[in-house]
């Protein structure tokens, strides 16, 4: 309701202004009337009196003048009447501005007669033949009755300005309620859901203005953006699937690869067992030599079952669950299962284990895909014997600008080669799909890619450095995980 809050106070106080501006406007025009109105009667009230009294001392003197003058003056609760003698009166400013002052002339002055009082005095010059000395009647009033009507026209005005906006307060509290905060608590209420994903039940305004077009532009816009969100829910339900098929499509490729590697560590102990059988099925040997034949038998078939089930554990899909792993355990792992395909092209490799402690939060059969791939594009990077070196630590790092968060310690896996390096312009792509420097039918371009995606799906980024003819370096960031 703070919108109809902030409208209903300018509303008050436009109101209020209007008002107050009005009421001063109104007590000017009010006072002004009045006061004029006096000063208008009591010259009228003094001209006659100075005639009355001027008529009375040419028919019975100075004497009866005078006396009929403060008879008038006792008879009267609002003015102060007096004959005054301009040749007594000891006030000579006074005296000064009456005699200039033409015979039957008015002259209206202001007098302060205590600190916070004032009295308005209207003087009328008596003049005419046989007087001895010019007189003049003066009439004085107080303001004490002007400045009460001007009291209670102010008090009046404030009164009324109050009320209005009082009045005008409640009706606009009313109406912004009914008409602006009801229906805006509705839509945003309506905008919330939205936010949260709740594309359900209409907003529905009784009402034909604005806000019921935006109402029923918002539930438009609902309907709209419930089946565009179907339409991306399958679309990433396809987009997943795809990714998991592409991901198992190079784990099998990389599968392919090791069998070859494979078929040399199988066929040794093979020929063992079938040595060690032959001797044991022709009865050339004695009961110790057999128990010993027996043994090692056991112990290459055990060495060939390990291989196969690494292998198989390896092509096997399964689902992402990512825990807190010790990272150098599945790097030593991955190196002794490409440890074959490394041999059959004279490449030696090498886990060199820095802080065997360390863990990242990952899924270890996806980390294990990208090392596999990694490995298996520095073996094959390699042109002649070579080694092929990984690690793991500890390294401060930022991460990019696409990824975001401040400046920290990240759990780093660095694949380094001895080969002859990645050329510039290859550099920014390759971890595009499908872009390869291999000669057709060597690699399909997805082994840097797949893992550029596992990476980024963990919260991790990749880099490469190379600096040809001196190899290439890839590293792996991940964030640190507690066991």
């Amino acid at each position: 309701m703070k919108l109809v809050s902030k409208l209903t106070l300018l509303f008050i106080l436009s109101t209020s202004a209007v008002l107050a501006v009005n009421g001063y406007l109104r007590v000017r025009r009010e006072v002004g009337l009045f006061e004029s109105d006096r000063v208008r009667n009591h010259q009228l009230l003094n001209h006659v009196i100075a005639r009355a009294a001027l008529a009375v001392w040419k028919a019975d003197g100075s004497e009866r003048a005078v006396a009929m003058v403060n008879e008038l003056d006792s008879h009267s609760s609002k003015f102060e009447i007096r004959w005054l003698s301009l040749t007594n009166d000891t006030n000579l400013e006074l005296n000064g501005a009456l005699r200039k002052l033409p015979p039957g002339q008015t002259l209206t002055v202001t007098h302060r007669t205590r600190p916070d009082g004032r009295e308005r005095c209207l003087y009328t010059k008596l003049a005419s033949e046989g007087m001895p000395s010019p007189g003049a009647i003066s009439m004085c009033e107080s303001f004490a009755a002007q400045d009460a009507y001007v009291r209670k026209t102010v008090t009046e005005t404030v009164l009324t300005t109050a009320t209005l906006a009082a009045v005008c307060a409640l009706l606009s509290g009313i109406l912004g309620v009914w008409l602006v905060g009801t229906p805006v608590a509705a839509l945003s209420e309506k905008a919330r859901r939205i936010g949260a994903g709740d594309f359900s039940t209409p907003l529905r305004l009784r009402r034909k203005d604005e806000l019921s077009e935006l109402a029923r532009d918002m539930n438009a816009m609902c309907e709209q953006l419930e089946s565009a969100a179907s339409r991306v829910a399958q679309e990433t339900a396809r987009r997943i699937a795809a990714v998991d098929q592409l991901r198992h499509a190079d784990r099998l490729t990389t599968v392919g690869k090791l069998a070859s590697g494979l078929a040399h560590e199988l066929g040794t102990p093979l020929n063992v067992i079938e040595a060690r059988a032959d001797m044991i099925a022709s009865g050339e040997t004695s009961p110790a030599e057999s128990r010993d034949y027996a043994r090692v038998i056991r112990e290459a078939s055990e060495r060939m079952t390990g291989l196969i089930r690494q292998l198989l554990d390896f092509a096997r899909p399964r689902r992402a669950t990512p825990a807190p792993h010790r990272v150098f355990e599945l790097v030593a792992k991955t190196v002794e299962m490409l440890s074959p395909l490394a041999g059959r092209k004279q490449v030696t490799l090498i886990a060199r284990e820095v802080d065997p402690g360390i863990c990242a939060f990952v899924d270890p059969d996806q980390l294990q895909q990208v090392l596999t791939n990694l490995l298996v594009n520095g073996i094959q990077a390699l042109q002649r014997p070579g080694t092929v070196e990984s690690s793991v630590t500890l390294l401060r790092a930022e991460p990019p600008a696409d990824i975001g968060g401040p400046e920290a310690e990240f759990v780093c896996i660095e694949v380094r080669d001895d080969g002859p390096g990645i050329q510039p312009e290859h550099l920014p792509h390759v971890f595009e799909p499908f872009f390869t420097t291999k000669d057709v039918g060597s690699g399909t371009g997805l082994g840097l890619a797949v893992a550029y995606g596992i990476v980024r799906d963990h919260g991790g980024w990749i880099e490469v450095r190379s600096a040809p003819p001196k190899g290439a370096t890839f590293r792996v960031f991940f964030r640190k995980g507690t066991e």
